[in-house]
């Protein structure tokens, strides 16, 4: 029996009219159970929904739920508000059709997926309020290469500061969401202005790939995002605890220095990194200025502490 008699009908002839292999499509009651959504197999195969109900939690496993969502990665918290906005005017009936694009990483095969949502009303109340909403997702014909592209450095191949601007201001709400620790690791090539002075840009171009495909290769969990961060800078954002922010900035550390680059202007030693990291649980007043100037100013202190050394915001930790 299907649960909800006022949706059934609309969802049988959607089942036979829209039955096309790459678009997903969604129903919603708001007067009888405004958390549940019904949609089509489609959709629970490219959501990784459970295919074995026409029904599901809207709060729980809903990609349309937008930054709401952990699995969906909004570009702003701007973005985020305005879609919001928009909803809740489709279901006042203040605008005939809500739209938004968005990214939705698959946890599954770890791949991020593109794509377009619009809604309707198809029942409405006499003050024009929205009874039963309907919507479809299409994939986005934009391709995932040019996604890729548009948040990778050209020079390192990791993430630019475009996308560690976003990132972090994403996982600081996120955190303080779910009440978790947030880092942020710094780090710069000791001494590189004279490196690249001494061996010419190519040669420094060829350093800074060698250090980010190392901090790339050492980041190894889901969660520590590396991005370069300007010039010889380089910052992982750690959506863990202070330990693992340490952990992680020692082993960065301690790699950049084991595949001994050899510095020209300090006798061939090897090139080094100094690294600044800070921790804190957000709250409502975090920016991501204050992790910034937490972190740099602890690398200050690495530096002034005779570079190659990893400090954490306000106490030091030496690793050399």
């Amino acid at each position: 029996m299907f649960p909800n008699k006022r949706i059934e009908e609309f969802y049988r002839l959607y089942e036979r009219l829209l039955n096309f292999s790459d678009l997903s499509w969604w129903i919603i009651d708001l007067e009888d159970d405004p958390n549940i959504f019904y949609c089509n197999n489609t959709m629970c195969k490219i959501f990784s929904l459970d295919a074995s109900v026409i029904h599901h939690s809207v709060s729980e496993t809903c990609p349309i739920a937008g930054d709401y969502n952990t699995n969906v990665a909004m570009q702003s918290l701007v973005k985020a508000k305005q879609i919001f906005n928009e909803y809740h005017q489709l279901r006042r009936g203040e605008i005939e059709e809500y739209s938004n694009s968005f990214p939705y990483f698959n946890s599954k095969s770890e791949e991020t997926l593109y794509f377009s949502s619009r809604a309707r009303a198809l029942v409405k109340d006499q003050s024009g309020n929205a009874i039963l909403l309907f919507g479809i997702i299409e994939p986005e014909t934009i391709s995932n290469e040019l996604y890729k592209r548009a948040k990778t450095d050209s020079l390192t191949g990791i993430n630019n500061r475009r996308e560690f601007d976003f990132q972090l201001e994403f996982l600081i709400n996120l955190a303080l969401r779910k009440k978790t620790p947030l880092s942020l690791i710094i780090c710069d090539i000791d001494h590189f202005k004279q490196y690249n002075d001494k061996l010419g840009h190519y040669a420094g171009d060829e350093c800074l790939i060698q250090v980010a495909r190392s901090i790339s290769n050492t980041c190894v969990r889901s969660t520590d995002i590396p991005c370069r961060y300007g010039g010889e800078e380089f910052s992982i954002i750690v959506y863990g605890d202070e330990m693992s922010a340490f952990n992680l900035a020692e082993a960065i550390r301690a790699e950049v220095y084991n595949m001994a680059i050899p510095h020209p202007a300090k006798d061939n030693y090897p090139v080094t990194l100094s690294v600044g990291f800070c921790t804190l649980i957000p709250d409502s007043e975090t920016k991501p200025k204050r992790l910034i100037e937490q972190a740099d100013a602890a690398l200050f202190k690495a530096k002034h502490n005779g570079r190659n050394n990893c400090v954490r915001f306000q106490e030091e930790v030496v690793s050399k």
